[in-house]
């Protein structure tokens, strides 16, 4: 029985042990990761403080004359975009100005028709400057006419 057992701790320690060396590996691996991963990071960091203008005291003149040209793309890309911007802003407001003037104009057109004589009353008045009124209406206007309708008998006092 002890032989057996001691069988069983040799197999488990040969399993478990290689087991542990490749989680021994993984780890190795991830931290030969992180150490590369830290120093592209500390790279960026000093690429982007040199855009900014700062830490340039170590950089020699082909360097400082490659951040010059990186800037200066940049910057035409930024005002490239800016120009769309202000372009499509422009368009827009044209776009409600023309909106705003077609209905300026649809107004225009209404009053002007409403402000108009109807027909029916351009031709009254043209028949009435023609002919002149054969009793004394004196100065009696069509507005001046009670034009009220009531059905049914009249009360006594307006009678």
């Amino acid at each position: 029985m002890q032989k057996m057992m001691e069988r069983c701790e040799i197999h488990r320690n040969e399993y478990f042990g290689a087991e542990n060396l490749r989680k021994q590996q993984y780890v190795q691996e991830l931290k030969n990761e992180m150490v590369i991963m830290a120093d592209k990071i500390e790279l960026r960091r000093l690429h982007s403080r040199r855009l900014m203008g700062q830490d340039l005291d170590s950089c020699s003149v082909e360097e400082l004359n490659e951040i010059i040209s990186k800037i200066e793309k940049s910057l035409t890309n930024v005002r490239s975009r800016k120009a769309k911007l202000n372009e499509d802003k422009i368009e827009k407001l044209k776009e409600e100005i023309a909106k705003e003037k077609e209905v300026f104009n649809e107004g225009s057109r209404l009053r002007q028709m409403f402000e108009a004589q109807p027909l029916w009353m351009q031709s009254r008045s043209l028949k009435s400057e023609k002919s002149a009124p054969s009793c004394d209406c004196g100065n009696m206007n069509i507005s001046d006419v009670e034009t009220e309708l009531s059905i049914g008998l009249r009360p006594e006092s307006q009678m």
